[in-house]
This record gives C-alpha cells, structure tokens and sequence, in this order.
C-alpha cells in the first residue's frame, strides 16, 4: 500500500471489505496489538455494516484500490450525547457525527486515520454543518491522542453500555467547523445573553441561539463590509453568507440584516431584502432589517421613494406575517413626514389580520402617525377604523410615547374602546 487514500460513499458491494476490517481489528484487539473496547461478535459487527449501507451513509478509504478503512457519516447522535454540556451547542441539523472509524490493522501508520476525519470535515462543510461531534471508549489512548491532535476537545466523559458492550466510560469530543464568520460569532457568544434575548422571541429554540449583542452584531456586519471592499477573499467569504438562507442560528439571521442595512447601492440592497425576506421568521429580526438607503435623501424627498412603496405595496399584500410587518414598518419609518400620503395610512388602516406580530405593528405605526400626522392618525381613531385590540393598543403606545403631549395622552385615553 503507497497510493494516497481515496474516499468514497461505499457501495454494497464493498461490504465484505468493511467487515473484513472490522473481524481484522477484533483480531488484533484479542492479540494485545490494540486497544479500542470493541468485542467480536458484538460490536462492530456485519449488521452495523448493513443498517449504514441501507442507511446511505457509510464511507470507505481505498488505497491501491483496496478498501484500508471504513466509518459512518450521518446526523444521528448517540442517546448518552444528551447527557454531555457541549461547549458548541447547535440544533441537531448543524451537527456532524463520525461513527465507528475503523483502519484495516495493516494500513495503520500510512495517516489513514487523520485523512478520513479530515475527510469527513470537509463533507461536514460542505453539507453546512458547523459542529462535529464523535466518541470513543476511554481506554482507547491512540484515538484520544489522534483527535486531540486533530483539534478535538473532550466535553465529558459517560458511563454507558455502548452498542452491547457494558462498562464503557464514552468519551465525548467536538469540534467547531464553521466558517470564519461562523467562528468569530462564535468567539462574541454570551450565553446568559442567548438565555435572556431567547425569552423574547416565541417560537425560537435555545439550540439555534448563540447569544452576540446586538451592538456586537451592528459592529461586525460594518468591519465585514468594509473588509469586503478592501479584500477580495473577504469579499467571496461575504458572499458565500449572504449566499446561505435560511441561516441556522437566529444570530447569524440578525447578522444578515444588519449587512443588508449597510449596502449603499438601491438596487442591490434591494435584491437582498427581496432574497432575505421569506426566510424572516421572528419580530426582531424583521425590525432589525432596516437599509439606510431607502433613507437617502436628496434636499427633503426620498431618493428612491417611488421604488421603495413599489416594493412596499407588494410586502403589504404577501401572505408572509414578517414580509407585511416589514413593510409597514418601512411606512412608518420613512414616510410619515414629509413623504406622508394618507393613502397609505387608509392602506394599513384596513388591514385585517389574526396574526398578532402584523396588529402590533400597526398599532405602532397609528402611535407613531399621532405624533407626527395627528390629524390623520386622529380621524382614523374616531371613525373607528381598526379593531378594538389594536385601537387600544395604538392609544396604549402612543401614551407612552414622549413625542406625544400630556393634553393629548389624556384625550386619547377618552377614546379607547370598552
């Protein structure tokens, strides 16, 4: 054997080589040559082979067109890995596992090893998974040893009875995969943050929270934009994250946001919303989304105001919650001064919706307009145009708003709905 290894997903074909490698490493685990926990008869064994073979995801390594090691690659965690506080914590679709690495006892010294789990983080990468998690019984000092030098970290240690066999302390290990925005995230995380912000936002699992400050966040999407025009990997690196949707943790969405809200050029940022908008599934990161240049202006009207409503008109009428919120939340952000149509505010104004995100926000929207078109916003209370719960809601907000005077707050008050 002198070729370099070759990886490949394995066939039916090859399983007599796997288990060839596997009644070859219980021969040399019986003969003292090797120390891995494993038992003949009970793990591993033919059956494993053919539940990964019909599972699709067992992996071989040739050298010289022979089959030197075999190993399972899925997304399936041991039950015991539940037990283990992981300092990379994920939802389970961002985690990779390697199972039952094994090298034929004859290859071993060629690196076979290391190649395969190098090997397997780069399929990792590529299918998008930023976590790496394996195991390996205690006793087993040369696999420790290699996954240490590989990077690994061991995150605890479980007494269990592993595929059969009694008396195993599991040995659990992980390593981050990410990309190096990923990383850098990673490196700003704050987990009594993550705690709190998760308590926030229904509907989001602690799993796919990291937990970076916003203003953390506001920073970092500015020092990337501002490398990305002066580099050309971090450019493609860039890229390739605004490339991901959805992304899998809600930091990494809020992150997104906070890059489009800095592209200066219309068009593009626009295409970006456009690109970004159906994957908004959350409150805060839909009104963390805002571009400064649909702000832009040129003495005191709207550079792109015409486009921008074009756009408006169409999020008003989706079928997505966090697409409608968004855009009467550019409504009221940019044009209740001197933009203000009062189309519009009869637009929103006649609104109807169950869910409760899109009534909130026009009751922000009315609490917004009495202050600065009051006239307006003070003949649609009076006509009664919205639901109760959103009417009270707008004088709620509005009374708690500084922009508005104490001899309004109080008139407002006369006007809620019993």
């Amino acid at each position: 054997m002198g070729e370099k290894p070759v990886f490949r997903k394995a066939a039916w074909s090859d399983l007599d080589d796997i288990v060839r490698i596997y009644d070859k490493s219980h021969d040399a685990e019986e003969a003292g040559l090797t120390t891995t926990g494993w038992l003949r008869d009970i793990y591993p064994v033919r059956p494993v082979a053919e539940a990964s073979l019909k599972r699709d995801d067992m992996y071989v390594a040739e050298v010289d067109g022979r089959v030197a090691a075999t190993g399972v690659i899925n997304q399936i965690q041991v039950d015991v890995y539940a037990d283990c506080d992981w300092v990379y914590k994920g939802p389970d679709d961002d985690v990779s596992v390697l199972h039952t690495l094994a090298v034929d006892p004859d290859a071993r010294g060629m690196g076979i090893g290391p190649a395969f789990v190098k090997y397997w983080e780069k399929l990792a990468a590529d299918e998008g998974c930023s976590i790496l998690r394996i195991d390996t019984n205690a006793i087993n000092k040369r696999a420790r040893a290699m996954y240490a030098k590989l990077g690994y970290i061991e995150s605890g240690i479980v007494p269990t009875v592993f595929n059969g066999i009694p008396g195993v302390d599991l040995v659990l290990m992980e390593k981050f995969n990410g990309t190096e925005i990923q990383r850098r995230l990673r490196e700003m995380q704050d987990d009594k943050y993550a705690d709190f912000q998760i308590a926030l936002i229904p509907g989001k699992a602690r799993e796919c929270t990291i937990g970076v400050r916003t203003p953390q966040l506001r920073a970092y999407a500015k020092d990337l934009m501002k490398a990305a025009k002066a580099d050309e990997e971090a450019r493609k690196e860039l890229e390739s994250f605004l490339n991901i949707l959805p992304h899998k943790y809600f930091d990494e969405m809020q992150l997104h946001a906070f890059i489009i809200s800095e592209i200066k050029d219309f068009d593009e940022c626009m295409e970006a919303v456009e690109r970004f908008l159906p994957y908004v599934d959350n409150w805060a990161t839909c009104d963390q989304l805002s571009p400064k240049v649909f702000g832009k202006k040129k003495g005191e009207r709207l550079v792109h105001g015409a486009e921008l409503l074009e756009h408006i008109d169409k999020w008003l009428a989706s079928d997505r919650t966090y697409t409608v919120r968004f855009g009467m939340g550019m409504l009221m952000q940019h044009f209740l001064d001197e933009e203000f149509d009062p189309a519009w505010m009869e637009r929103i104004a006649s609104v109807r919706s169950d869910e409760y995100y899109i009534n909130m926000m026009i009751a922000w929207y009315f609490a917004t307009a009495l202050a600065k078109q009051p006239d307006a916003a003070m003949a649609v209370l009076h006509e009664g145009r919205l639901d109760k719960w959103t009417h009270n809601k707008a004088i709620q907000k509005a009374t708690e708003s500084r922009r508005i005077t104490d001899e309004m707050k109080a008139y407002l008050r006369t006007l809620k709905i019993r």
